[in-house]
């Protein structure tokens, strides 16, 4: 994830790299069909892709044009979002650090680590100076019905184990 315009400079720089040499080892394999320089191929143009995802991301959220923001579930990265959410509200590193009074080095190194280093109260301080908001959603009955599967399959294995019979799946 590109997390500030320094970074999104440098993502260009690579993404240009990468295109000459796409097209410099396409040249190569018109004249010569190697396999191992179609492997480097892919392996450029896979990181091309992922470049280019990424410079469409950082470029999405500092266009200014989102209305909000939103991560649904416990899938989402949370540590991506609180990024996304500082650049989505147009906040470099140090501006963020003058709103929470502490250093700017210290967002740099929360970044860094995706905030996993951040206590509780610097993540709920954060989320307050970029006015976020968050809903915690918990579905008691889907849970309800998940644990019955799950205790279904212990009960179904335990007899099998129990009878000494062994159960190969996928045939």
């Amino acid at each position: 994830m590109i997390k500030n315009k320094k970074q999104y400079a440098s993502v260009i720089k690579e993404v240009e790299v990468l295109k000459n040499n796409i097209r410099d080892t396409e040249e190569v394999l018109k004249k010569d069909d190697n396999a191992s320089l179609k492997l480097q191929l892919s392996t450029f143009k896979k990181g091309l892709r992922k470049l280019s995802k990424e410079i469409e991301e950082f470029e999405r959220l500092t266009s200014g044009e989102l209305s909000a923001l939103e991560f649904n579930s416990a899938k989402d990265d949370m540590n991506k979002a609180i990024i996304s959410f500082r650049i989505a509200s147009q906040l470099t590193q140090k501006e963020l650090a003058e709103k929470m009074y502490i250093q700017e080095q210290q967002i740099q190194r929360y970044e860094q680590f995706d905030y996993l280093t951040a206590g509780f109260e610097r993540i709920l301080q954060l989320l307050e100076v970029l006015d976020v908001q968050m809903t915690l959603k918990k579905d008691f009955k889907e849970n309800r019905e998940s644990f019955i599967i799950d205790k279904n399959i212990w009960k179904i294995s335990s007899e099998i184990i129990r009878r000494g019979q062994l159960i190969e799946i996928g045939q």
